[in-house]
Order: C-alpha cells, then sequence, then structure tokens
C-alpha cells in the first residue's frame, strides 16, 4: 500500500510531481519574476494555472519546481514579448529579499536558479551533443558519454567578526559611499567552510579570528551561491585592507552602525542583528 506524501507548510523542492489536481505557475523572465496582480499566493509570486493560461503563448520552457504547501508548481521561463501582458509586474529577484519571507525567497530562487542551470547546459560539454532531461531528477543527460549534469551550487562564507561590543563591517569599492557589510568569499576547492573563513577574513582585511559559529545558510541566486552564515571573535585587532574587494573596514559599535547595512533578510543582516541582540540583550 503506497503511503500518503507528507504535506510541508512551505515549499518542498523535488523534480517528482504528484500530479495534485491544482498547479501553481511561477512565471519568469530574463531571471527576473512575473507576478500576477490578481494573485496573492505566495507574495504573488506564484498563481493559478487559469491565470497563466494567457500568458502560454510567451512560454518557451517550463521544469517542475516542487510542491507549494502540498500542490505541485512549475516555474515558466518567458520570452521578452510576454511584458506587455496586462495586469503583471516584473519583479527583480533582488527585491524579494526585502518584500517575500524565506519559504517565498527559495521558490522563487530555486525557479530562476534552474532555469539559469537548464539554458547553460543545453550540450554535452566532452561531445558536443544535445543533452537531454534527466526525466525524475533535475539532470541533463548526454547518453552517449554517460555523463550527468546536475544544477550547480558554490558555496560561501559570510561572517560578521566581533571584539567585544564592536563589529567589523567593510565596504566594496563598487558599493555607494555609506554603504557597509559583513566579509564573505567562496570556499575554494580543497577547503572547509572553517578554513575559507579563517583565509578569506585574513586576506581581506588581515584580522586573525577564532571561536567560529555558524548561524545558518541563505539561498544566493547570484548566479547560484549557497552562503553560509558565521559568528566569529576577532585574535587581532590591526585591520589592514586589500585594497582590491575591500577598500575601507572600520570596528563599528553594535548602537552605532553605518547609516545603510543589510536588512535582517539578507544574512549579513541576520548575522548583524543576531550580534546586537547578543551584546545588547535585545
Amino acid at each position: 500500500m503506497l503511503s500518503t506524501p507528507k504535506i510541508l507548510q512551505g515549499f518542498h523542492a523535488t523534480p517528482k510531481a504528484l500530479n495534485t489536481d491544482k498547479k501553481w505557475i511561477m512565471a519568469v523572465i530574463a531571471g527576473d519574476v512575473f507576478i500576477s496582480a490578481k494573485s496573492t499566493e505566495a507574495n504573488g509570486i506564484l498563481m493559478d494555472a487559469e491565470t497563466a493560461d494567457e500568458l502560454k503563448f510567451f512560454c518557451q520552457r517550463r521544469l517542475q519546481l516542487g510542491q507549494w504547501r502540498g500542490v505541485d508548481c512549475e516555474v515558466w521561463d518567458l520570452v521578452p514579448e510576454a511584458r506587455a501582458a496586462a495586469d503583471f509586474k516584473l519583479v527583480e529577484l533582488r527585491g524579494l529579499l526585502v518584500s517575500a519571507g524565506d519559504n517565498e525567497f527559495t521558490l522563487a530562487c530555486r525557479g530562476v536558479q534552474l532555469l539559469d542551470w537548464h539554458s547553460k547546459h543545453r550540450f554535452c560539454g566532452s561531445c558536443g551533443e544535445a543533452m537531454q532531461n534527466g526525466g525524475t531528477e533535475h539532470a541533463m543527460r548526454c547518453d552517449p558519454c554517460n555523463i550527468s549534469n546536475y544544477p550547480r551550487i558554490s558555496p560561501c562564507i559570510i561572517v560578521v567578526v566581533t571584539r567585544g561590543e564592536h563589529c567589523l563591517l567593510a565596504r566594496q569599492p563598487s558599493w555607494p559611499e555609506g554603504r557597509f557589510s559583513t566579509l564573505a568569499g567562496f570556499v575554494e576547492a580543497g577547503e572547509s567552510a572553517e578554513q575559507a573563513l579563517h583565509r578569506e577574513v585574513f586576506e581581506e582585511v588581515g584580522v586573525e579570528v577564532g571561536n567560529v559559529r555558524y548561524v545558518g545558510s541563505q539561498s544566493w541566486p547570484f548566479p547560484g551561491q549557497l552562503m553560509l552564515g558565521f559568528i566569529a571573535e576577532a585574535l587581532t585587532d590591526e585591520i589592514v585592507v586589500d585594497g582590491v574587494e575591500i577598500s575601507e573596514a572600520h570596528w563599528c559599535h553594535y548602537d552605532d552602525l553605518p547609516e545603510y547595512v543589510p536588512p535582517p533578510t539578507i544574512m549579513a543582516g541576520r548575522l548583524i542583528k543576531q550580534f546586537v541582540d547578543e551584546v545588547s540583550g535585545g
């Protein structure tokens, strides 16, 4: 006897469809989310099949995303001409970081990332033959080479470095004046996340750290990172910026932070907020 699949209350990422009577559709145009003014499901990110029907003509590709509250959902890749459709608006993925909840943002991230991966793996990198869909899993397969390509995720560390009631915040040369954030960087081949953290902090600001604590993770689809968030204590306090990735860095008191720091919906902001809460007793 087959068991009934457990229904998760948020988003369940899976390539397998449950063939539910109802279906949710997420529409994407060139990496941005096309939202229906008629829908309130998942902050408007999802629309029912009837609403999505008028977009069928513009759909060039569709992929199974998973289930939203137990209902199958797909992502549709629309051609740019779909912008002319009435009662829809285009929303940048970054904008959903502030307006959407964790489950909604995860849903949007998955849709955009899967479409990007699918479009970049249409042909085999070894023999040049056209790749085929993997069927029951998200994979692009070349049968002659017996190769399957899966969606790639690049792990990154992101860390707020603390020193008593101060934390280290920095800015990149390309950022507007007054905008500061935590330190971050890619995990290199052969490294653990903790090793990458020590290396990145020392390379960018010349500070050595210890007492590293893992806080949490967040998908960062620009284009395909997974941010691993940490809090670490400074063992040295002299700051020496590298002048390449970091142009300016300071020790900032928890009640005198720069005017422009990330909101807590972003992992950097979440780390800063946790630091402030811990030292202030908030």
